[in-house]
């Protein structure tokens, strides 16, 4: 699979394609609550890991490694077992909304159930998912010189290349069974079975970095919030004093700054923790909604025939992402009395 493959959205086509889906998946298979129990255990895993991390920063800022250390640990342990925590999540996910696509609705422990039958592939996705994110990470790096460029597009290539094997290897695994191996090798074929309608959206990576777009700002806002609050705040903690950085200095058209203009680093860390669990929220729901968007495709292009007739119309201009809104579908079996 070459990254070739993956068509790339520009960055207001990201934005576009994330807004639309929020509003109208849900409308689509939302009616079933337990579709969106994975994504709120997922969003409060990685709440909990990411205050974990900047308590540790926190309190080892200042020395104090009776709560630093600790919460540091915690927080490298849940960094490392959230691909396996995730990978089942989002295997529970598929599977319930395979299940209301023929108008079943299943219990929390019945997705659980079907899960844990499969635990040995789940584990596999998730090896599989930390060695790509890790090429990724790493290929960021690699961008010195020629051959780090070079490089760096190649490791981006193939983590592009696993997300569109990953978008279809999901519901693969948990609707039909398939291993890794031969959901792999069933991609060429499931190409092959998409209708004229929507070969073109078959190899899109939806809603592409659509989070870090939109969290770009926030970051920065949030980090001006806290460098405000830091000055405000002044060496009133001592511990977390960062001196007078500025103390002097000369801002283009406004002249020298005062001559004391102490920082404290407490509000900054605050500031870049709580941009952080906003992402970690949004990096989650984006998340669930490719999950939902891709066990819908691969339910059309493989069990047709098992999705209840009368959303059939609805779900082809869902994937097909129209500027026109389809009318709200209430799957069967899950409308509320």
């Amino acid at each position: 699979m070459t990254a070739d493959t993956l068509r790339q959205p520009g960055i207001k086509e990201r934005v576009a394609q994330l807004g639309y889906l929020l509003k109208h998946t849900f409308a689509l298979v939302g009616r079933d609550p337990g579709i969106l129990r994975p994504w709120v255990r997922m969003s409060i895993y990685g709440v909990v890991m990411v205050t974990l991390f900047f308590t540790s920063v926190i309190f080892l800022w200042v020395s104090n490694g009776d709560i630093g250390t600790p919460a540091l640990l915690l927080a490298l342990m849940m960094f490392l077992y959230k691909y396996f925590y995730y990978a089942r999540q989002e295997l529970r996910q598929s599977w319930l909304v395979s299940e209301a696509l023929q108008g079943h609705k299943r219990s929390a422990a019945e997705a659980k159930a079907k899960v844990k039958s499969l635990k040995g592939t789940a584990r596999w996705i998730a090896l599989f998912d930390m060695v790509f994110n890790g090429l990724l990470s790493w290929a960021v790096r690699l961008r010195i010189g020629p051959m780090g460029v070079l490089m760096a597009l190649l490791l981006k290539g193939v983590r592009e290349g696993w997300d569109l094997i990953n978008h279809y290897l999901l519901p693969s695994v948990v609707v039909d069974g398939h291993g890794i191996r031969e959901s792999v090798s069933r991609m060429g074929r499931l190409k092959d079975n998409v209708p004229e309608t929507l070969a073109g959206v078959f190899g899109i990576d939806i809603a592409a970095r659509a989070v870090g777009t939109i969290m770009l700002p926030v970051y920065a806002l949030m980090l001006l919030a806290g460098l405000l609050v830091g000055i405000w705040v002044g060496d009133s903690l001592p511990g977390y004093y960062l001196g007078d950085p500025l103390a002097g200095k000369a801002l283009a058209g406004a002249g020298p700054l005062p001559e004391t203009l102490p920082i404290s680093a407490l509000p900054i860390f605050i500031a870049l923790g709580a941009a952080k669990l906003i992402s970690v929220v949004l990096e989650r729901m984006a998340t669930s909604v490719k999950v939902i968007y891709f066990s819908i495709f691969y339910m059309r292009i493989t069990h047709a025939d098992d999705i209840v007739p009368e959303i059939r119309d609805e779900l082809e201009a869902y994937l097909r992402m129209e500027a026109e809104e389809p009318a709200p579908v209430v799957v069967p079996g899950t409308q509320k009395g």
